[in-house]
């Protein structure tokens, strides 16, 4: 059963409780959906500016501000100033926004978990869908994709359900241990998750789902270690099943990847599969614009001149992309080495201070947010853009969740 909670929102921040129980939806909706609500909550910090006091002297407020000014500064390095302004801009935007949920989280008349009630219920609607989808071909409301072994669920055309479905799982899976389900359940929703992540055929976020809820598990139930090692055993048998008994999953797992495992599979396949392509033409932006990039949402534009082009890569001719699909090679190629530097002291040490915090506190809506953080830096697994919306969007709320369970000290 589900603890009783008090579902009347503190009065001071009943805008921003509703906006955050609706994230989700406005995640599903889509993107203009996605910036109303960091736009929302840029305005809601704005008016109370005053509150967060303690965040405002803490060294991540420090390190986002001088990532922000690097950020400002690299505008004029930027070889189309109307590409990255935008970005410049939504940058700002999240930095309100994490001042405002920082603000939130610390209320003690408010629990995250009052809002996981409702996000709970989006995450069934949206298994079911993704269940309905795999087994007739179409979801609830006729949404489907021409592409073998890929679900489009409420998405249509969009195919981003396994980050979002990677987003809220954490979220769910940390809202049941908390509610003290038995350790069956807790299993039986953890391999449900994992099936359904796999279903999607989102390979990249399978692997940083699959990760991220292993070793949440791993840490947080409290079981033995044989029985941990028994589950992951089942976990992996169960998956092996679905992809000799389902040829688009087949496809997706086996047949399109499976000159990895031949002698130097990797390679190989890396110079024949679209993300080679952009992601060679990443990195030899970067190597022609070393220290600063060719600035925020300029690969789309850089990509395509010629001097970019390598025939060594099967599918040169379609190295250009929105992005390279790789968080790392984004960063290097349009913020350039300083921007990466700056970026990541900013990240690491979040990620640092937010762990510690949690070793104290043993927040597990904080751990999640950590782990979720690390999957999407793993190097070499593809990734969505960084500084796009919807990608972009769950980045970042995941990061302003992470560090806003933290205590500040007055200092």
């Amino acid at each position: 059963m589900l603890k009783k909670e008090n579902f009347i929102p503190p009065k001071k921040n009943i805008l921003s409780f509703y906006l955050l129980i609706f994230f989700p939806i406005f995640l599903i909706l889509g993107n203009l959906s996605i910036n109303f609500f960091y736009v929302a909550f840029a305005l809601l910090a704005i008016l109370d500016l005053k509150e967060s006091q303690k965040f405002y002297r803490s060294y991540i407020f420090y390190l986002l501000i001088i990532f922000l000014i690097y950020l400002s500064i690299n505008l004029f390095f930027s070889v189309n100033f109307y590409n990255s302004f935008p970005r410049f801009i939504k940058f700002i935007l999240i930095i309100f926004f994490i001042k405002e949920l920082q603000n939130l989280m610390q209320n003690k008349d408010l629990s995250f978990e009052k809002i996981l009630h409702y996000w709970t219920l989006v995450f069934f609607i949206v298994s079911f869908d993704v269940i309905f989808e795999f087994l007739v071909g179409f979801n609830i409301l006729g949404f489907n994709t021409l592409m073998p072994g890929r679900i489009a669920s409420f998405f249509g055309d969009e195919l981003v359900v396994g980050g979002f479905y990677h987003f809220i799982s954490l979220f769910v899976l940390a809202f049941f241990i908390n509610q003290k389900f038995s350790n069956s359940i807790i299993l039986i929703l953890t391999i449900s998750i994992i099936l359904i992540s796999f279903a999607i055929g989102e390979r990249a976020n399978f692997v940083k789902l699959f990760l991220s809820v292993f070793l949440f598990l791993f840490f947080i139930l409290k079981t033995s270690f044989l029985k941990k090692v028994g589950i992951l055993s089942i976990i992996l048998t169960l998956l092996g099943v679905v992809i000799l008994m389902n040829e688009n999953i087949k496809y997706r797992y086996y047949d399109q990847i499976k000159v990895i495992y031949s002698s130097e599979g990797l390679n190989k396949y890396f110079k024949e599969s679209q993300y080679g392509a952009h992601q060679n033409a990443a990195y030899k932006i970067f190597k022609n614009n070393l220290f600063f990039g060719v600035g925020l949402k300029n690969f789309r534009d850089e990509s395509k001149r010629e001097i970019y082009r390598n025939d060594e890569f099967k599918k040169t001719d379609g190295r250009q992309a929105t992005h390279p699909h790789q968080i790392h090679l984004e960063l290097l190629s349009e913020i350039g080495l300083l921007g990466y530097l700056t970026f990541f002291v900013l990240i690491l040490y979040s990620i640092y201070y937010s762990m510690k915090n949690y070793l104290i506190d043993k927040n597990i809506y904080q751990f999640a947010s950590i782990l979720f953080i690390i999957s999407n830096l793993i190097p070499l697994i593809p990734s969505g853009s960084i500084f796009s919306t919807f990608n972009g969007g769950i980045f970042w709320f995941n990061f302003a969740l992470m560090i806003s369970f933290n205590k500040y000290s007055k200092s």
